[in-house]
C-alpha cells in the first residue's frame, strides 16, 4: 500500500518543505523576496505534477489527479493572497 501511495510522498515533501523553509531562515539565505515566495508557494504542486505524469496506471491515479488539481489551485491563490499582502505591507512601511 505504501509503496504505491503518491499522497505519502507529498505530504513527506510537505514536511521536507517546512523544513527546508526554516533551516534557510536560520541560515539567512537571502533569495529576492518574489522568488522566496514563488519557492515557498510552488515548490510541491510542481513534484505533485511531475509525480501525476510518471506515475503508473495504480489505484491512486483518479483521485491523485484531482489532489494535484487542488494543490495547484491553492498554491495560486496562497501566492496572489501573499503577494498582494506583502505589497500593501511594503506601502505602509514608506
Amino acid at each position: 500500500m505504501m509503496k504505491n501511495n503518491p499522497f505519502l510522498t507529498v505530504f513527506l515533501l510537505f514536511g521536507i518543505q517546512v523544513l527546508l523553509i526554516k533551516y534557510l531562515d536560520y541560515l539567512d539565505f537571502e533569495m529576492g523576496q518574489g522568488l522566496y515566495l514563488a519557492f515557498v508557494c510552488f515548490c510541491i504542486p510542481t513534484i505533485s505534477i511531475i509525480l501525476n505524469w510518471f506515475t503508473g496506471e495504480s489505484r491512486y491515479k483518479k483521485s491523485f489527479r484531482y489532489f494535484t488539481f487542488f494543490t495547484v489551485i491553492m498554491s495560486l491563490l496562497a501566492f496572489v493572497a501573499l503577494s498582494y499582502l506583502g505589497a500593501l505591507g511594503k506601502a505602509y512601511q514608506n
